[in-house]
């Protein structure tokens, strides 16, 4: 993937999503269609979320994680509240499907 001078971590050396402070952060991954999430404090029931979200996609989970297939993303969540949502570069819109699917 080439780098983008646009691109904080990869043009200008900036990891500011290392530097988790009290609020949540939304960072775009360069290059791959998907924004991770890292909430400020969340710990996820990954069965309780399994459960809830049947009825609004595809789910599978493991041990690890859970994914949701939804019509144009998907959220792959982690039992430390952390997500990737695939299908967006917009961190805003990630943070609002994070909100609608898992809460906070």
């Amino acid at each position: 993937v080439p780098r983008r001078p646009d691109c904080d971590p990869c043009g200008k050396g900036i990891f500011s999503f290392l530097e988790k402070g009290e609020e949540s952060l939304a960072t775009s991954l360069c290059g791959r269609d998907a924004v991770q999430i890292i909430p400020a404090t969340t710990t996820l029931n990954l069965e309780e979320l399994e459960t809830r979200l049947e009825k609004s996609g595809e789910v599978s989970r493991n041990e690890y994680l859970l994914q949701v297939r939804l019509e144009e993303n998907e959220l792959t969540l982690f039992p430390d509240g952390r997500a990737i949502v695939k299908g967006t570069n917009d961190p805003s819109r990630a943070r609002s499907l994070y909100a609608k699917y898992v809460g906070g």
